[in-house]
């Protein structure tokens, strides 16, 4: 397959994974804590800061994560014959 659209392919999957992986840590959180994903809006004193601190954290491990093995699939897939 040509080199462009396979990364073409690859620049949607990671962006759909790093959506599906937000979705997947903010359902998580609501099931673990019972409470909304905290924003910086939220933040009146250090207990809620560090629930915000530590939310950005893992979000951010997810989408990285995701976004990393949805290009290797990808790329693996299609590659760049």
């Amino acid at each position: 397959m040509n080199a462009g659209l396979t990364r073409l392919a690859a620049a949607g999957a990671a962006a759909a994974a790093a959506v599906a992986a937000r979705r997947a840590v903010e359902l998580g959180w609501k099931l673990t804590t019972g409470d909304e994903p905290p924003t910086a809006r939220d933040v009146a004193d250090d207990a809620t800061l560090r629930d915000l601190l530590l939310w950005s954290a893992v979000v951010a491990g997810a989408v990285i994560i995701a976004r990393k093995v949805a290009t290797s699939a990808t790329e693996d897939l299609l590659g760049d014959d």
